[in-house]
Order: structure tokens, then C-alpha cells, then sequence
């Protein structure tokens, strides 16, 4: 479920989204790790088979992301 709202956020802010999880050897713990562009595309996803991640990310992606679809209201307010 914490997937799904870190898609939102990152389509809305046009901007990636990370999640981490606890990692410790004392006992299992619940959730992912996890990376987002900011058109909502799940770039990474940490799991018991792959428990540590490494993604480049292409800060000019997030830049154009910003120019388009109406990323803020008071961004859409000041533009008028």
C-alpha cells in the first residue's frame, strides 16, 4: 500500500520517490524498500531475494517532469 501513495506523491511532486526498510539480521520485518520516477514508474524494488538496491537517477527526468501536468496549485496560481 505505501507503493501506491509514493507513486502519487511522485507524479504530483514530479519527483522521485524512495522508501527504505529496516535492515537487521535480529529478526523479519514487514514492507520494502522501493524507488519511484516521477512519472510513477516503480524503478526498484528491495525484497527478501534482493535486499539492497542501487539506481542512477536522471535528475533532468525530474526536471522536465516539474513542466508538465499541473504539478502545484499555488505553482498553477502564481503562472496566472
Amino acid at each position: 500500500m505505501w507503493i501506491a501513495g509514493g507513486r502519487v506523491a511522485a507524479v504530483l511532486a514530479g519527483a522521485f520517490g524512495l522508501s527504505s526498510n529496516r535492515a537487521d539480521g535480529r529478526g523479519a520485518y514487514g514492507g520494502q524498500g522501493w524507488v519511484v520516477g516521477p512519472d510513477g514508474e516503480v524503478l526498484a524494488l528491495t525484497g527478501e531475494q534482493d535486499p539492497f538496491m542501487t539506481v542512477d537517477l536522471d535528475l533532468a527526468c525530474a526536471e522536465r517532469a516539474k513542466k508538465t501536468y499541473p504539478r502545484s496549485v499555488f505553482a498553477q496560481r502564481s503562472a496566472r
